[in-house]
């Protein structure tokens, strides 16, 4: 439709033009045509095709007929002074249901098209049915409404019989025309075209037409026209690259996608019964007016056979623990589907692996020497598919034996800073086959040391955190070394590391805050320290970075205590923190904040409408109000038609007083109004305004 419509304005800004109007003049109805028409031109005459663009025009042009018009742009290269108009047709409708019966016994589009214009409907009272009956509705009009449509597309027969086709043979070389299809009666229901009966018509083939062999599929593609609009296609297969038939009984038709993705391309899957044979495709067009395209070029190639099943590694035998001898499974059957096998090796299980076969190992290949393995190998097999694509194995771990243990590191050392941060660092150990080092501590000397490292690490030094807030003055770490065959060594010399004398008082716990109409009230238990002095309460706003302090509340012997935020603004959330403050002004780590706004109870008044002031000139309706608020962030509009549920249509800054509708005759319209201010609050919804237009 975008093509269509392309062509629907160059027309619109054409005719204008011809009449001495600036494009700022052209009215809004010319460029909001709902009625898509195209064109096809020859020597004696000019084809016209048209389509409404939704269910409600094409019912009405079903209702009324069209009227076609045509007028005299330029003649000779010249554009006239006053065009020349002819009313080429007074009314074209659908034929009749009793005329469609020999089309239908000739044409299999012409049924899915009597169905749709005359097939069976269900009525339903809206007021009075639930919201699936009246959503069923409209998907049963939009189906109807397609598939009227696609038929038409399908078939030249069945868009004259359904009357959204016309010849005009009345043409003459040398002039140029304004169509214009026109719904009876309804005027603002139109589409139209420029076009001359001296216009090139030419039909491309598809152009950069590609396929993609994989498996027992092809997978084509090629790029859209973006000069002629084809409806479908036909997609044709070849034994020899010679004689093709279409690989279904009818036209493709594709889905565009969404906008967001890529339109660039059409689409089409075909399967492939045999592998070893060599399948050549090309694709035609069909227009609007069933016309085929000269056929794309040829794209060929054959498919290949499936990897059902990954290598699995059954075993590895060390021999004489010197060389490991790895085993693997793949089925034979799937041997004519893969190029061969590789092996690689890695001294770690998640990567690094290495090729330890300089040639790609035969598909009849199950087992290989490893001759040079390390002390510790990680094995993976895989199977490199004729498809392009690998198949790897599971990883399997195999080692040579190793009983002897690593020394214990030594060298051990470490420095503190004031925030506590711990930085260890040690000799690193000479062994080859070194795997990693785990670290102990305790926190005292007596105390049994407890791993801190989750897994080995690889570097000689590490990074610890200590808690200065406590009555500990020092910690002790231990480091151990681990081989790759998992054997571990005794542990290093004890480290003593004294602690900063810096103790600050534990924080208080903030208890469930209370909102209401006076405030947030907050309440928090004493802190577990002695020495605090009093407790000093803070507050932030979300959308501010820094904390705010409120109040210094006095410690005293209570186990609990309370303070109420009056100052806050109402619905707005606030966090909330305690400090506890000891005699040496130490103060605590903040409390675990909690969160509380004012509450605000009532709703602001609702706007009143002023009377709707109706355009018919321009189909349009003028809606306004006055509110005396402040602080108004925006408007809210909500509209239905007819006995539609009410959605929210458009949101309005807050400086706005109205605002104006585009109306379609025959409609019942309802609107409400609420308003949104800046600190979240809202007003009621206003009454509803409705008229029938």
């Amino acid at each position: 439709m975008k093509t269509v419509f392309k062509n629907i304005l160059m027309a619109a800004v054409v005719f204008w033009m011809a009449t001495g109007q600036t494009l700022s003049q052209v009215p809004d109805s010319i460029i909001s045509e709902l009625i898509a028409v195209t064109a096809r031109p020859s020597a004696d005459s000019i084809t016209l095709r048209w389509a409404p663009m939704n269910f409600n025009v094409w019912q009405l042009g079903n209702n009324h007929g069209y009227k076609i018009e045509r007028y005299v742009i330029a003649r000779n290269g010249s554009l006239l002074r006053e065009q020349e108009k002819l009313i080429l047709s007074p009314s074209i409708k659908a034929l009749p249901e009793d005329q469609w019966e020999f089309i239908v016994k000739n044409d299999k589009y012409a049924a899915i098209a009597a169905q749709a214009l005359f097939g069976d409907r269900f009525e339903i009272d809206l007021s009075q049915s639930d919201i699936f009956t009246i959503v069923n509705k409209v998907r049963e009009n939009d189906q109807r409404f397609a598939f009227a449509l696609f038929s038409a597309d399908m078939s030249p027969r069945v868009a004259m019989a359904s009357g959204l086709w016309y010849s005009d043979k009345q043409v003459k070389k040398g002039e140029k025309y304004l169509y214009r299809v026109v719904i009876n009666s309804i005027d603002s229901l139109r589409g139209s075209i420029f076009i001359s009966p001296d216009d090139i018509y030419e039909l491309p083939k598809p152009q950069n037409f590609k396929a993609d062999f994989k498996d027992q599929l092809v997978s084509l593609k090629w790029d859209k026209n973006k000069t002629i609009h084809y409806t479908a296609y036909i997609v044709e297969r070849s034994d020899d690259g010679k004689r093709f038939t279409s690989i279904s009984d009818s036209p493709l038709v594709t889905v565009s996608p969404t906008e967001s993705e890529d339109t660039r391309y059409d689409y089409a899957i075909d399967s492939l019964k045999d592998l070893s044979k060599i399948y050549y495709y090309q694709v035609k067009g069909i227009t609007p007016f069933g016309e085929e395209s000269p056929p794309s070029g040829i794209a060929s190639g054959k498919g290949t056979p499936s990897v059902n099943q990954v290598p699995y590694i059954s075993s590895v035998e060390s021999i004489e623990n010197t060389s490991l001898h790895v085993r693997w499974d793949f089925p034979d059957e799937n041997n004519p589907a893969i190029k061969g096998f590789t092996l690689e090796r890695s001294f770690e299980s998640k990567g690094n692996f290495a090729f330890l076969t300089r040639n790609v190992l035969s598909p009849e290949t199950r087992n290989y020497e490893d001759k040079t393995p390390q002390q510790v190998n990680y094995y993976r097999v895989t199977a490199l598919g004729l498809d392009g694509e690998l198949y790897p194995s599971h990883v399997y771990f195999a080692q040579l034996i190793d009983s002897i243990p690593p020394a214990f590191p030594l060298g051990l050392k470490a420095n503190i800073n004031e925030e506590g941060t711990v930085t260890l660092s040690w000799k690193p150990n000479e062994e080859v086959d070194i795997y990693g080092y785990r670290i102990y501590k305790a926190n005292h000397r007596s105390e049994e040391l407890a791993q801190i490292t989750s897994e080995p690490i690889a570097e000689p030094s590490f990074i610890d955190h200590v808690d200065l807030n406590t009555l500990n003055e020092t910690v002790y770490y231990s480091v151990m070394s681990i081989d790759r065959n998992q054997n571990h060594s005794a542990l290093s010399e004890l480290l003593k590391v004294s602690l900063p004398d810096k103790i600050k008082p534990q924080a208080p716990v903030l208890l469930p805050v209370k909102s209401n109409s006076q405030g947030v009230a907050l309440a928090w238990i004493q802190s577990s320290s002695e020495d605090v002095m009093h407790y000093a309460v803070y507050r932030k706003a979300p959308d501010k970075p820094e904390w705010e302090p409120l109040k210094i509340v006095n410690a005293d012997s209570d186990t609990v205590y309370y303070y109420n935020d009056e100052s806050s603004v109402p619905d707005k959330i606030n966090h909330y923190t305690v400090v506890a403050v000891d005699e040496a002004g130490l103060e605590s780590t903040p409390a675990h904040p909690v969160s509380g706004s004012k509450i605000d109870y009532d709703l602001r008044p609702a706007i009143a409408w002023k009377k709707p002031v109706i355009n018919r000139e321009q189909n349009q309706v003028t809606l306004g109000w006055n509110y005396n608020q402040s602080d108004i962030q925006s408007f809210r509009i909500f509209k239905a038609v007819d006995n539609n549920t009410p959605i929210l249509f458009r949101t309005l800054a807050g400086d706005k007083k109205e605002f104006k509708d585009t109306l379609i005759p025959g409609q019942l319209y309802k609107y409400r109004i609420m308003v949104l201010f800046e600190d979240g609050n809202k007003s009621l919804v206003s009454e509803e305004v409705t008229f029938q237009y």
